[in-house]
Order: structure tokens, then C-alpha cells, then sequence
């Protein structure tokens, strides 16, 4: 279990970072330390991907931030997209991170060149949902808010097919994510009320798995078996040819919001911010441990690194301006207990700087206000001379500064009829 880590991306524009070591006073139990939380974004943390090495994250602020977890450095970052990045995702061998957006585009970089190589501008004709690689990279599977399902040829570049899928009831015209199984053979949907496992040989739904409680994230556990969390707090496992048989454990009060695999470890993440880490031995599912996080989780990636990290977060506002060079010589961070202190003590050092079109706005606004209040008061003004019978010369006089006040005077009056 040595450099097991679990990296969370949060609703409060976070990435924490914990790693499973054993208990100082009991060295047969583990606990999640946390390794570092870092503040790469300027709005939520939305997806997150792990080739080992390498972390991507992707957020509403349509940035994709690219973390080298031996170095315990941030490498770079990437802002192609024109809109929040929903997907991101590897290639078996690690030469390319694939990401969609918002905005319904795709693209492909280049992670020895760090740039991008391939860019699908209308992929899809609304949001990019989620990407999957097919384990022999050759293949990549793209689900679209537009209720498509696209395939890809990667050798080529090309869509091989589109299958559309809003007109199938059983989603309930919804559809979250899909992920190949390990060996390739099968895919899986996520939809309103379903997690539905398609065969590619027969391309023919095998199992349709029907849940009480909306499911909100799974993950394959092995080629036949697969673990869906639902918004109940429950985690569902079933195997994908056996009809009706779900194992269904309540380990969560609130929304399971996010799960990860690694072989025989499954990490999971509440909507309320617990984060844990589970072993699966046959039909033995045993808690290794948890840990309240004090942020609300959104993305969830379970990855095994060889080295302790030194990210450090106190220095969130500068960071994505520093080169990699320079946060490697960055001091260690400060220790700190979990990342709820980390939340109290640098959630509100990042002060939003006014923004210079919205100050002249708020002034026009205000000026438009000022001037409409000086018209109602005049209007009530000319409303009570005119009914108590004063000549316009009079009114002319207490509505207009006189001269003796020593402030200019327009030459101009405005005669108002009685």
C-alpha cells in the first residue's frame, strides 16, 4: 500500500491530496495524511485523471493544470477550451491526455511535446460529458449533453460511429458518463436511473443494472464486475451477467459522489466531504480508513507514486505563473492537520481584485439612479406649486440655485405651464 494516494477535486477550487499511511500508535491500521492541497484554479476542480506519474485536473475556469506527482511539481497548464472541462483521460501508454469541454470540443495533447495535437472543435453539439480510452488505445468512446455517443478511430483521427441515444426511455434522457471495462469487451452508460453495459461483439445491451436512488458515479472493479455510488450513500456491486443480483452497502449518510479503482482498492467520496479508502478481497469489503476532508468533493482519483510530495499551496495566487523549475526548489510546506485547515487559512487569502468594467458599470448605475430620484423629487415639487398657485418665476427660483449661492446656473430655464 506504499504511495497510495487519493486526489480529491473540490467544489471550493481545491486539490487535496492524502496519502494512506499506518498509524504511529497502532502500525496495523492505516490513516489518510494529508500530502498537500493545492489552489490551481480559480473556480471548481470538475474532472481529474492519473497515468501514474502524471495528474491532470480540469475546472469551470476552463483550465487544465498538469501535476508531476514524483517531483511534487505543477508542470504546466492549458487554456485551448472555451468552457468548463467535464472529461479528462489518458492514453494507455501515457503519450496523450484527452479533454472535453463545454464548448463540445475534444482535444488531444501531446504529453512529450506538452502541446496540443489534435482539436476536435465540434465534436459533439453541446457539452462533452465524459472520454474513455479503450485499453488498447486504438479506440476512444466521447459521451455529449446531446445524447450522442461517438466513436473513435485514434489511429485516424476520425469518428468511426454516432449512435444517437435520446430516444431510448430507459436513460430518462440523461446520461453522465461511460467507461470501458478492463479487458475492453464491454462498455458501460450511466444513466438517469440505470447503469446500462453494452457488449462490443453483439453491440446489444448485456445487463441493464435499475437502481431506487439515482446512481451518481461507478467504476469498473474487474472486466465482469462493476460498483456504482447512488445518490442514497449507497455503494451498489454487481456482477454484469448475473440479472437482478446487487450487493448493496450503505456507507455513506449523503451522496456517494465520486468513485476510484486501483486492483484490489476502491477509494470513494461523499458529497459532505468523507473520503475513504476500502479493500476488496472476494466477497470481503473491509474500510482501511477515512477521513473527513471539511471541503465538498466533486472528482475523485485513486494512483500509487513512488515519492512524498511538496506542493505547496500557501503561494496558490502566484503559482500558476511560476515554471516548474522554480516550484522545485519552493520550500516544504507547512505541516497542517487536514484539509479543513487548509480551507480556513487560505480560502480567504485569495482576494478577488476589482474588476474596472464592473466599477464604471456600478457608477453608471448609480449616476441613472441619482438622476431618476432628482426627477420624481422635482416632479413632486412642480406637483405642489402648481396646486398651491406660486407663479413659475417663484418655482423657477426654488427649483434652480440662485445666483447668490455662488454655483453656476443654467441659462436656460424649463417654463412649466400651469
Amino acid at each position: 500500500m506504499a504511495g497510495l494516494e487519493l486526489l480529491v477535486g473540490t467544489y471550493e477550487e481545491f486539490i487535496v491530496c492524502y496519502r494512506a499511511e499506518p498509524l504511529k500508535t497502532d502500525p496495523e491500521k492505516m490513516s489518510l495524511k494529508e500530502s498537500f492541497a493545492a489552489h490551481l484554479h480559480t473556480s471548481s476542480v470538475r474532472s481529474v485523471a492519473s497515468n501514474g506519474r502524471y495528474v491532470a485536473t480540469g475546472g469551470a475556469d476552463d483550465r487544465i493544470c498538469l501535476l508531476d506527482m514524483r517531483e511534487g511539481t505543477k508542470v504546466t497548464e492549458f487554456l485551448h477550451h472555451d468552457g468548463t472541462i467535464n472529461a479528462l483521460a489518458f492514453s494507455k501508454n501515457g503519450s496523450h491526455l484527452f479533454s472535453g469541454s463545454n464548448d463540445g470540443s475534444i482535444t488531444a495533447i501531446n504529453m512529450s511535446k506538452l502541446a496540443v495535437d489534435k482539436t476536435w472543435k465540434s465534436a459533439h453539439k453541446s457539452a462533452v460529458q465524459s472520454i474513455s480510452i479503450h485499453p488498447h488505445g486504438k479506440m476512444a468512446l466521447s459521451l455529449g449533453n446531446d445524447m450522442t455517443l461517438k466513436t473513435w478511430d485514434l489511429i485516424t483521427g476520425r469518428a468511426l460511429f454516432t449512435t444517437a441515444l435520446n430516444k431510448n426511455s430507459k436513460y430518462g434522457r440523461v446520461l453522465a458518463d461511460v467507461q470501458w471495462s478492463p479487458d475492453g469487451e464491454h462498455f458501460a452508460l450511466l444513466g438517469n436511473r440505470v447503469v446500462d453495459v453494452i457488449s462490443i461483439e453483439t453491440t446489444r445491451s448485456v445487463n441493464t443494472l435499475e437502481f431506487e436512488s439515482k446512481p451518481c458515479a461507478m467504476c469498473w472493479l474487474s472486466p465482469e464486475e462493476i460498483a456504482v455510488g447512488l445518490e442514497s450513500g449507497e455503494l451498489a456491486m454487481a456482477n454484469i451477467h448475473a440479472q437482478e443480483q446487487q450487493e448493496k452497502l450503505q456507507i455513506y449518510d449523503t451522496r456517494l459522489k465520486a468513485i476510484s479503482c486501483l486492483g484490489n482498492y476502491i477509494a470513494t467520496a461523499s458529497s459532505s466531504g468523507d473520503v475513504s479508502l476500502w479493500h476488496l478481497e472476494g466477497v470481503d469489503f473491509t474500510q482501511i480508513c477515512t477521513q473527513q476532508i471539511g471541503c465538498r468533493p466533486i472528482c475523485l482519483a485513486l494512483i500509487k507514486t513512488g515519492r512524498p510530495l511538496s506542493l505547496d499551496s500557501s503561494e496558490e495566487t502566484t503559482e500558476r505563473s511560476l515554471s516548474s523549475e522554480t516550484l522545485k526548489n519552493k520550500p516544504p510546506a507547512p505541516a497542517r492537520s487536514n484539509a479543513t485547515k487548509v480551507v480556513k487559512e487560505l480560502a480567504w487569502v485569495s482576494v478577488e481584485t476589482e474588476d474596472p468594467v464592473q466599477i464604471a458599470a456600478a457608477k453608471r448605475l448609480k449616476n441613472q439612479r441619482k438622476l431618476i430620484a432628482a426627477k420624481k423629487s422635482k416632479k413632486s415639487v412642480e406637483k405642489r406649486f402648481r396646486s398651491s398657485g406660486f407663479i413659475e418665476e417663484t418655482l423657477d427660483d426654488v427649483i434652480e440655485p440662485s445666483k447668490a449661492d455662488g454655483t453656476e446656473q443654467s441659462t436656460k430655464k424649463k417654463k412649466i405651464k400651469p
